[in-house]
């Protein structure tokens, strides 16, 4: 059985609480409803979402709903996962970036701030072979994303989550920690243990 995921939160800065209600492969998907009301609702069924997060990708105090879903495209025939990123003008939803797909397969994602002051991250679990998954950190440049940065392979299978504002990386049963020490575009990944950390470095070249 499928189940709503509920969300209290004020996604326009005007100091209301919405209420956002996200139903994995629903139809619709999306329900936006503030003091009982519906606003707005979107999704069909047929792009088999399957997850969201709620963030404010330009800094303008509206909130986007970065959706992960699953479906085909006039290019890419075969279903696949990628992301939709739907904007919010204060009454009702539109859509902002509905990308055909990555550069890799997309298994996992977040966005996350990894630096005071910069811009939020698009961080993506993706694999160029199925036991092969890896991090990738992208920059949001208004009209897409822009690859900035990749580890080095890691065990499958692997998920991210955030601890608050910390990136976590779960991969065949370890965990890391996604760092960017410096206002640089440089990222490292950190073995998560109370006592003890151990980088996994970048591939060469990257």
């Amino acid at each position: 059985m499928v189940k709503t995921q509920v969300f209290e939160q004020d996604i326009d800065g005007d100091g209301l609480i919405e209420t956002v209600r996200f139903t994995p492969r629903g139809e619709p998907f999306l329900q936006i409803f503030r003091e009982g009301r519906r606003l707005w609702q979107w999704g069909p069924a047929a792009f088999r979402a399957w997850k969201l997060q709620i963030v404010d990708i330009d800094d303008d105090g509206y909130a986007e709903f970065v959706v992960g879903v699953n479906r085909s495209t006039r290019w890419y025939r075969d279903r696949q996962n990628t992301i939709h990123i739907l904007g919010w003008t204060g009454a009702y939803g539109y859509a902002k970036w509905l990308g055909s797909r990555l550069s890799s397969p997309l298994h996992d994602f977040v966005l996350a701030r990894l630096y005071p002051r910069q811009p939020l991250r698009l961080i993506a679990i993706e694999s160029r072979h199925p036991e092969q998954p890896f991090v990738r950190v992208y920059r949001w440049s208004g009209f897409g994303f822009t690859a900035v940065w990749e580890s080095a392979p890691l065990r499958a299978p692997a998920r991210l989550h955030l601890r608050g504002e910390t990136v976590v990386v779960n991969a065949a049963q370890r965990a890391y920690i996604l760092r960017q020490p410096h206002e640089k575009l440089r990222f490292t990944l950190e073995a998560d243990h109370a006592n003890a950390t151990e980088a996994i470095q970048p591939e060469p070249n990257r």
